[in-house]
């Protein structure tokens, strides 16, 4: 091997905290994307690129997290906590484990079953969000988590992972569904091929969430997420067992809950509990509202490119940290 090719795996390793079997993985990826049109040492500055974006996130989590609601805690029983209280305000809600990096497939999966147990111990009407690209689509530990959910009676949420790994991820869902899974899943709108798995999902009879997703579609990147949103709710508007509209975006949450309302079909609002709710749009058409809750490792709900698109983002997880941070005396009156 090249030495000053092994020279940079080693710093990038040291200064990045990650191994070097790590990154040449990433390299042969990157470069078979790219059908080898860059060489081994620029494949690899693109990964400690990657890795100086991921360590930036890192750190402005760091900053916000103490004020921030992006986790409701570390621990599982923080995350029940905010459960049983969305209960109690008659709210669904849905638990997300956040891994720590480089955590291993059989760790998070250890967290999924526990969680399980958990919302049934609560007897809360909570179901988990899994994301099985993390469990690195290990059949074995997707059944484990499938199984204790059949017998726990908690249904499990599959999470829109990467683009490129959509295949695997259905297969997974329809390998849970024929073992006789309560499963729901996710269709990004900014997928042109989500109009083609939400007629699959209907087939199916499962829940739908609806979201726009942060990853664009790799052959049609410049689509509209909001044209697109609404026509993915026209697809599946009369027709699908249930819809979640995932959205913080009123332009697209009112008009998307209007329409499946006035097709008769069942649905509800979902929202992302550190972020400004809509929960009065739900209130108003008497629909539920289900609050993601995430808990585990620290970090935020979005990527640094998502605040490039979407500026407003960091206005609202910065308005919520001084909101936290204000003194009672500060705060408004209420007459």
């Amino acid at each position: 091997m090249n030495s000053g090719y092994q020279q940079l795996l080693a710093q990038i390793s040291h200064r990045y905290q990650v191994s070097e079997d790590h990154i040449e993985r990433r390299v042969a990826s990157r470069r078979s994307k790219l059908r080898g049109l860059i060489g081994k040492g620029l494949a690899a500055r693109t990964v400690a690129t990657s890795l100086a974006i991921s360590d930036a996130e890192q750190r402005l989590a760091a900053f916000l997290a103490e004020g921030a609601r992006h986790v409701s805690g570390k621990r599982l029983t923080d995350a029940i906590t905010v459960a049983v209280k969305e209960h109690q305000q008659s709210h669904l809600s849905s638990l997300g484990y956040w891994p720590q990096p480089n955590e291993a497939p059989s760790s998070i999966a250890s967290h999924y079953l526990a969680a399980i147990d958990a919302i049934a111990r609560a007897k809360t009407p909570s179901s988990i969000s899994i994301k099985v690209d993390q469990l690195e689509f290990d059949r074995d530990l997707v059944l484990q988590v499938l199984t204790r959910s059949i017998r726990q009676k908690v249904r499990v949420h599959f999470d829109a992972q990467g683009y490129d790994t959509t295949d695997q991820t259905h297969g997974l869902l329809e390998d849970g569904l024929a073992l006789g899974a309560d499963l729901s899943a996710t269709l990004p709108s900014r997928w042109q091929r989500s109009l083609k798995d939400a007629e699959r999902f209907i087939q199916w009879g499962i829940p739908i969430r609806i979201v726009k997703g942060q990853g664009a579609d790799p052959g049609h990147p410049k689509i509209d997420p909001r044209r697109s949103y609404l026509e993915l709710i026209e697809c599946v508007a009369g027709r699908a067992a249930h819809v979640g509209v995932a959205t913080h975006d009123r332009r697209v949450a009112e008009p998307a809950l209007n329409r499946l309302i006035a097709t008769h079909t069942p649905c509800s609002l979902e929202q992302l509990l550190s972020l400004p709710s809509l929960d009065f749009l739900a209130e108003q058409r008497g629909v539920p509202m289900r609050g993601y809750i995430a808990y585990g490792r620290f970090g935020l709900p979005y990527s640094i490119g998502e605040f490039v698109r979407r500026p407003a983002i960091l206005g609202w997880i910065l308005r919520d940290l001084l909101e936290r941070h204000r003194s009672p005396a500060d705060q408004p009156s209420v007459k």
